[in-house]
């Protein structure tokens, strides 16, 4: 986007984008997968799902057309906005021995903090776009069961969509709920016998899903404000069909909507006044839940 422009620095982009690209391992971008799109504003289909798994009589008569078929397909559109945010050096550190470090540790703060405000969006937008599934989560009750629970989330997502889905995300206190729940340990048995993702996979009804177990942690607390770290993720479970190369019309539960899926880009500029180096991440961004039929969640308590 910004290439050519005389702040555009190469060197420092090549490094944000470098530490961006561990993203494809997070849940940020397994819940949003990156669509880029040719125009900052434009439109995706939502088709009517069903409509593609309808039977037709096919039966063709003399002097009659074939039948027609429904194609429900409801326009959308998307905005992708531009994001950023910066980080100062002061030109006196710079000066000194290591100053090239200094900056460059600046700037890994600010590719941290960036990934982790894009993991607290993502698990806020996709919360607000899938509805909690009533009735179930309470894994520390007694004669809970999480498997039929998780059977449950992916049967409900392949009736609606045709698809099986792709991931359960969980976050670390669920996980920690379903390592120590009774029917999941009665199921392994055995007191060197531990409860890992593999053993869970092999449960479910379709032992292809990917569990992925998120366990970023992130500061709640306004700046200024001391007060403990929690996870992203908490406490929940979300189960979701995704394809691996999503375009603006696919199946997905969700997207990234982005002009720039590189990564984003380091704009640098001195102030003068202030005697500073300012580095800048700037990308485009506009995250939707595209297919709510393709995803289901839980609250574990």
């Amino acid at each position: 986007m910004f290439q050519n422009a005389h702040t555009y620095n190469s060197y420092l982009t090549e490094l944000a984008q470098a530490a961006v690209a561990d993203e494809k391992d997070s849940i940020s971008t397994l819940l949003f997968p990156l669509v880029k799109v040719p125009t900052a504003v434009g439109s995706y289909k939502k088709r009517d799902i069903s409509n593609a798994f309808r039977s037709y009589d096919t039966l063709l008569a003399r002097g009659n057309s074939a039948k027609s078929i429904d194609v429900n397909a409801e326009e959308a559109f998307y905005s992708a906005k531009p994001h950023g945010l910066k980080v100062s050096t002061w030109k006196f550190d710079m000066e000194q021995d290591g100053g090239a470090e200094e900056r460059e540790s600046n700037l890994q703060d600010l590719l941290s903090s960036q990934l982790v405000s894009r993991e607290v969006e993502a698990v806020r937008i996709f919360k607000a776009g899938i509805p909690v599934t009533s009735g179930a989560g309470n894994w520390s009750a007694a004669g809970s069961n999480p498997v039929e629970e998780l059977n449950s989330l992916i049967l409900q997502i392949n009736k609606s969509i045709a698809r099986m889905p792709s991931h359960i995300v969980m976050g670390l206190a669920a996980w920690a709920k379903l390592q120590t729940n009774a029917k999941i340990l009665s199921r392994i048995g055995g007191i060197d016998v531990d409860v890992t993702v593999e053993r869970v996979q092999r449960m479910l009804v379709y032992p292809g899903i990917n569990i992925v177990v998120a366990n970023m942690p992130y500061q709640p607390a306004a700046r200024g404000v001391k007060g403990e770290l929690d996870y992203v993720m908490g406490s929940d479970v979300f189960c979701f069909y995704t394809q691996d190369a999503p375009t603006r019309n696919d199946l997905s539960v969700a997207k990234d909507f982005t002009l720039t899926p590189g990564g984003p880009e380091v704009l640098t500029h001195e102030d003068e006044e202030k005697m500073e180096m300012v580095d800048t991440l700037y990308w485009s961004s506009d995250r939707k839940v595209t297919c709510p039929a393709a995803g289901a969640r839980l609250e574990i308590s």
